[in-house]
């Protein structure tokens, strides 16, 4: 299932994601899981206890940038603006900076 990108609405639930330690976006059940392997490529959600390289992401908190590990891409928007893909890493694209609302500062990402 393809991972979108819409409005928040402020109740949690599937629009709650965490970064992990261990370099998976996790929601409640699910996490992000890129299949292919080139620009373009969309983010899709699988099951989270269906572990794969394939869910590996780098995130700088300094950048917003999530980089996907097994392509080097970054996530970004697609054109229609709710669509989650991963594009190759453009610095001045506002649509591949992420951020997290709550961090902790004694887990360091």
């Amino acid at each position: 299932k393809q991972l979108g990108c819409y409005g928040c609405h402020s109740m949690g639930n599937n629009q709650f994601w965490m970064y992990k330690k261990d370099r998976r976006i996790m929601g409640l059940l699910y996490v992000f899981e890129v299949l292919g392997t080139k620009p373009g490529s969309t983010v899709n959600l699988v099951w989270a206890d269906l572990k794969s390289d394939k869910q590996l992401f780098d995130y700088n908190s300094q950048t917003g940038r999530l980089v996907h590990r097994v392509t080097g891409l970054c996530v970004d928007r697609d054109d229609t603006g709710t669509g989650v893909i991963v594009d190759t890493c453009n610095s001045n694209k506002l649509t591949q900076k992420w951020y997290f609302q709550y961090t902790y500062p004694d887990r360091p990402l």
